[in-house]
């Protein structure tokens, strides 16, 4: 064939991949090298290259994983999937990732079955045994551990690999909650609040639980339960609580609730209880430029509503305050009294 035929050829070919990809098909992938399938192959070919350290592609502690992944550690399996899913470590690898994270949530990794419970949910093809999750974390659900209980109580309620039991589901989630688990008790506040079979709707019980979850510490149930004070339908906005819990979350470093607060210190807020919280540029400076360390975080639009508003005096005193920054622990926090804008009074003290 000539060269005239075979550029022809190709460009036939890559048309016709087009025109199929435009039209809904594609071409089945190959797996990735660090698929199951290839794993064994990717990680001899490491060895070699890993001899010198220069040329090396993966860091020693990605590769202890992958070899502990390959011998059934389900641990070490739900971590690979979380390094082939972010490309944290490893080339990104969405396919190969949930492949891993379902072996490990088959073998009662109580994490992995918790997020592959959740993307299921969510509507994700994933293909996994279920049956095999629910009978790999019974075992441990019995003997205590905690993770398993939040991972297999949720199966129970659904009828999810197992039969569907409400009453041991929410058995088993409150039992992790009394023994010390802030996150079961996030987990019942979330299963009020949004219902789930056989349980409806509830939302003074979920703010309950959510309550609790917050006072043992959990940043994420000081953030959710910040954002629903403050975001609530006027007649139920408690600018009090949320502004304290969101605080409570700020100064343990969590990006998302400094990013709100500089938008409340921004715009202001009050709501029907009498509490007002005025604009404060300075604040509001000040929270923004500890979210903006994250990329994530450092959202123009709240830039612009703040600093070409300020004096240079203003600027001075956020970046003051900036420099002098340190976050929290949470045992500093339960005794900390915290301000309440405008008043004289501070935040009710943590239990």
């Amino acid at each position: 064939m000539s060269v005239t035929g075979i550029v022809r050829l190709r460009a036939g070919a890559i048309a016709l991949a087009l025109t199929l990809a435009s039209s809904g098909f594609a071409l089945a992938a190959e797996p990735g090298d660090y698929a199951p399938q290839n794993i064994e192959k990717t990680s001899r070919y490491l060895g070699w290259l890993c001899m010198v350290p220069i040329t090396c592609p993966v860091k020693a502690d990605v590769r202890k994983t992958i070899a502990k992944a390959m011998f059934n550690d389900p641990s070490a399996e739900y971590l690979l999937a979380l390094t082939l899913l972010t490309g944290d470590g490893l080339p990104q690898d969405r396919d190969a990732g949930i492949v891993w994270m379902a072996r490990a949530a088959e073998l009662g990794e109580p994490s992995a079955a918790r997020d592959i419970a959740g993307r299921l949910r969510n509507g994700a093809n994933i293909k996994v045994d279920e049956t095999k999750i629910a009978d790999a974390l019974k075992p441990q659900a019995e003997a205590g551990n905690l993770e398993a209980m939040r991972a297999l109580g949720p199966m129970y309620i659904r009828g999810r690999g197992t039969r569907q039991d409400l009453a041991t589901g929410l058995g088993l989630i409150k039992r992790a909650a009394e023994k010390g688990s802030s996150e079961a008790e996030g987990d019942l506040s979330q299963l009020y609040l949004q219902g789930a079979p056989g349980i409806p709707v509830n939302r003074p019980e979920a703010m309950r639980w959510l309550a609790a979850s917050a006072q043992h510490g959990n940043v994420e149930a000081m953030l959710n339960l910040g954002y629903m004070s403050t975001t609530a339908a006027i007649n139920e906005r408690n600018l009090t609580t949320g502004f304290c819990w969101l605080m409570r979350a700020a100064l343990l470093n969590d990006v998302r609730a400094q990013e709100k607060l500089s938008t409340v210190f921004a715009e202001g807020e009050k709501d029907d209880r009498g509490m007002v919280i005025a604009v404060d540029l300075v604040q509001a400076d000040y929270w923004f430029r500890l979210a903006a360390r994250s990329p994530y975080h450092d959202n123009p639009q709240i830039r612009s509503q703040i600093e070409p508003n300020m004096t240079t005096d203003q600027q001075n005193e956020a970046k003051r305050l900036f420099d002098a920054w340190r976050p929290r622990t949470f045992q500093e926090l339960k005794t900390m009294a915290i301000p309440l804008p405008g008043k004289t009074t501070a935040c009710p003290l943590m239990a």
